[in-house]
């Protein structure tokens, strides 16, 4: 980089801070540390992490993060902390963003976990490419939730208001405790064997360690390979289990999955009565098109008086008559004519006005007309036309 070239202290800050928030490896980290200098402000609470070597890093859990720590942080907690590494621009300084806190002895099941969910994400087991698409229109919906808890009444009150026609099928199970896994397994199995469109897991929100049942990896394993779309929702927004990355879907509360898996009747009937309304008009000015085209057609002379084209046509044919008999007349006059001329000179050329004017036309025997001596011989019969009839004689002599 050139002298003349250089980044303002909030360019070069800013551009830190995109290269960290970049980073996946710096997301979603676990730090073990022992909480100093903690201190709450009406947007959340800032405190150091310390090492056995001394090493420091700024920490902040933003208020609505706190609100759902398992317990009251204080300075002295050795605790582990799972949050994502930012820059704070104004400063330069970078901190950590604190997502929830479990003290030590809790944090090494946090620890366990994240390398559970890591043999499980290398193995494929999150990939998207192997989601499910979940369908628009259910005829059917299983639950699986604990046997008449809050997060059942909720989906099955939001899924029967927003989409009636759809059935539920509640495949009850423990949701927490020792036996919660196992039980969670046997639910999964059961809904496998049932004609169901959609799959939701649901619970409410809870400690690390209420929710420690979705987090198991035979139940994992068992719902990536479940042939049904599933929607899971377990805990709150901040709360994540190994199943939320397993299922094709994931959402924060039981509300949110009524509201993923089914369409809204509201809407549909809305989005029916405004293509009814669109359907209406669009005819109604087809409608009105073809009555405009009728009512020009009927203006026409023809469909008020259709007899005014026969008059018409009639009109045209008369006159057409007269030019065509006009035409042959001529014709006539002039080919006659021509007849009488041709005429006169075939009169003039005709020898029978010849031998009516008193001379004679001589043949010999055939027909031919003689006119040498060179075509006669003594002997021979000659024939004489003359004007009122035909003389035969025979050839004595010739001169």
């Amino acid at each position: 980089m050139e002298r003349n070239q250089y980044f303002s202290v909030t360019a070069l800050n800013t551009l830190i801070k995109s290269k960290i928030d970049g980073d996946e490896e710096l997301h979603n980290v676990y730090v073990k540390g022992e909480i100093s200098n903690w201190k709450g402000y009406s947007s959340g609470y800032f405190f150091d992490l310390i090492d056995e070597k001394k090493s420091v890093i700024s920490c902040v859990v933003w208020r609505d993060n706190y609100l759902y720590l398992p317990f009251e942080p204080k300075d002295g907690d050795e605790v582990i902390a799972l949050g994502s590494v930012s820059v704070y621009v104004g400063r330069g300084r970078y901190n950590f963003a604190v997502k929830t806190l479990e003290k030590f002895g809790q944090g090494a099941a946090l620890l366990a976990l994240e390398a559970l969910k890591k043999k499980l994400q290398a193995e494929g087991l999150f990939d998207v490419s192997h989601k499910q698409t979940i369908p628009e229109f259910p005829r059917s919906i299983g639950l699986i939730v604990g046997d008449q808890s809050a997060a059942e009444a909720d989906l099955i009150k939001n899924i029967s208001r927003r989409w009636p026609l759809c059935d539920i099928l509640v495949f009850p199970s423990l949701v927490q405790g020792k036996d919660a896994p196992k039980e969670l397994l046997k639910a999964l199995r059961r809904a496998e064997t049932t004609e169901i469109d959609i799959l939701i897991i649901a619970r409410g929100g809870g400690s690390n360690e209420d929710l420690s049942a979705f987090n198991d990896e035979t139940l994992a394993r068992e719902l990536y390979t479940c042939k049904i779309p599933c929607i899971s929702a377990v805990g709150h927004e901040i709360d994540t289990t190994l199943i939320d990355y397993v299922s094709d879907l994931r959402v924060s509360t039981p509300t949110g999955a009524a509201e993923a898996a089914t369409p809204d009747q509201a809407e549909i009937r809305a989005a029916l009565l405004g293509a009814e309304d669109a359907l209406d008009t669009a005819i109604k000015n087809i409608f009105s098109k073809k009555r405009d085209l009728l009512n020009n057609l009927s203006a026409r002379p023809f469909f008020k008086n259709p007899s005014s084209n026969y008059e018409k046509a009639k009109e045209e044919v008369q006159q057409l008559s007269k030019r065509l008999s006009i035409s042959l007349s001529h014709i006539l006059e002039k080919n006659k004519s021509q007849v009488e001329s041709l005429s006169s000179k075939l009169n003039a050329l005709n020898p029978r006005n010849v031998i009516n004017r008193g001379y004679s036309m001589t043949t010999d025997e055939k027909g031919n007309v003689i006119t040498s001596i060179n075509q006669i011989a003594e002997g021979d019969t000659l024939k004489s036309v003359l004007k009122d009839g035909v003389i035969t004689s025979k050839v004595t002599s010739k001169e």
